[in-house]
């Protein structure tokens, strides 16, 4: 099995633990543990799962955790997410902010 087949299958098996979360709530427990033993991939997933909404809830605290995580090991796509998620992150707070003042 070439390299590029055997990433291939572990996405999907990340995938399928995604999906069965509310079956099998240590399936996130298993990802983090995998993003946590460097897996950068994960780290990115763990990401985009969590600023999407998708498969977990939302939450941009632990998606810019992730992100900065999964950019520190190089993933390329992990930067660009993450100024998005700063710059919500940003806004959110300066919202918060106006509404304490008024």
């Amino acid at each position: 099995m070439s390299h590029k087949e055997t990433e291939q299958l572990q996405m999907m098996q990340y995938r399928m633990m995604l999906e069965n979360l509310p079956q099998h709530p240590e399936n996130l427990q298993q990802l983090e543990a995998i993003a946590e033993n460097g897996s950068a991939e994960v780290m990115y997933i763990l990401g985009w799962c969590y600023f999407k909404g998708e498969y977990l809830p939302k939450d941009l605290d632990k998606s810019q955790y992730w992100l900065e995580k999964a950019k520190a090991t190089g993933h390329e796509k992990a930067e660009e997410l993450l100024v998005y998620c700063q710059f919500l992150q940003i806004t959110k707070q300066a919202k918060e902010n106006k509404l304490r003042v008024h």
